[in-house]
């Protein structure tokens, strides 16, 4: 394997990791000891009605998980999209 290829691949892994480590579920534990869920990291399946129903401390720690999720999930795809363009630049030896 050549080392653009392998550049590829591994830019593609770290782009698929970053976008799947993004959209997993959060969920944090209530006052009553169940889980509640907190959406992802971009916030999607978040209702903050329910959330707040539970207890009004929540939606805050709900936000700092979402934050802290994408936070470091975001580098690893912004990297990885890096790679891939620039595998894709690379001029090929002839």
């Amino acid at each position: 394997m050549s080392p653009r290829q392998y550049l590829t691949v591994v830019a593609a892994a770290f782009v698929l990791s970053g976008l799947l480590i993004m959209l997993l579920p959060l969920s944090t534990s209530g006052p009553n000891g169940l889980d509640v869920s907190c959406g992802n990291s971009l916030g999607a399946g978040f209702d903050e009605i329910d959330v707040s129903a539970e207890s009004a401390a929540l939606p805050e720690v709900c936000a700092r998980l979402r934050a802290e999720r994408l936070a470091w999930a975001s580098p690893v795809a912004v990297l990885g999209a890096a790679g891939l363009v620039g595998a894709l630049l690379v001029r090929r030896r002839t």
